[in-house]
């Protein structure tokens, strides 16, 4: 049987004796409230930056704010404007617990055992996805994100949502969940089962874009994406996932789209 990883970070400098540890479940809880919330307002931020520089007026109508808020350079420009402040909170974090950043979120290379396994489980699991849309009368990709690409394709935008959805989504949502969240959980009576199900949980319930069908199978890839990371002690492990599982996904929305 595999032996669980030990949730222990190293030390950050040569000085010290014992081993740092992650928060407990609260502190983790509180930080990780911290950076959601900077997330969040620097998301704000971003979008009135937009809207300035395209010359929108906070005063325009409705229909136009919810049009160019939906538009895909700008969903583009919040994610990626957005994702430093999340990040930067996590660090701080980290480095409060006097741990060095990559110990304490877990940024090691998984070695190709894991690598080759989280890779057969997104061969296996968007297929499923896929399937399960078309049985219940589904789009295989979700309208949010075919107009997503429509109006960043349309706009001459189509790298920047790439880079959007392929790097700074995974970054932040990944060191977030699986990075930081999971070593406070993960020691505390929720052990890994439970670390797992509730920071999938909550990653699921940050794509409110989405309707719930597309949530739960969110969920199941968060859950997913919980044990491999407990397996491998990888977070960078997850990230490398999470960025195949959207570049397919857009990559399947252009050909969609281009049909």
């Amino acid at each position: 049987m595999t032996e669980a990883p030990d949730f222990r970070m190293h030390p950050d400098t040569a000085h010290d004796t014992a081993p740092c540890r992650p928060w407990g479940f609260w502190m983790s809880t509180v930080f990780g409230i911290a950076s959601v919330i900077a997330w969040l307002a620097c998301q704000w931020l971003a979008l009135i930056a937009v809207f300035l520089w395209l010359g929108i007026s906070v005063n325009s109508g409705a229909a136009e704010l919810d049009t160019m808020a939906t538009h895909g350079f700008t969903i583009a420009a919040v994610t990626i404007g957005s994702a430093p402040a999340a990040i930067l909170v996590l660090m701080a974090a980290a480095k409060l617990a006097r741990c060095s950043v990559a110990d304490y979120l877990a940024l090691r290379w998984p070695d190709r055992t894991h690598l080759l396994i989280g890779i057969a489980c997104i061969a296996v699991l968007l297929p499923l996805g896929d399937l399960s849309s078309y049985l219940t009368g589904r789009d295989l990709v979700p309208p949010f994100v075919v107009d997503a690409y429509r109006t960043a394709r349309d706009s001459g935008h189509i790298v920047t949502l790439a880079i959007a959805l392929v790097v700074a989504a995974p970054l932040m949502e990944e060191l977030l969940f699986r990075g930081f969240l999971f070593p406070g959980y993960a020691g505390s009576l929720l052990g890994v089962t439970g670390t797992v199900l509730l920071t999938s949980a909550a990653w699921a319930a940050m794509h409110v874009q989405y309707e719930w069908f597309y949530i739960f199978q969110i969920f199941i890839l968060g859950c997913v994406f919980g044990w491999l990371r407990w397996r491998s002690g990888s977070t960078t492990l997850t990230l490398i996932l999470h960025g195949l599982v959207n570049l397919t996904a857009l990559l399947q929305v252009a050909y969609l789209v281009g049909r």
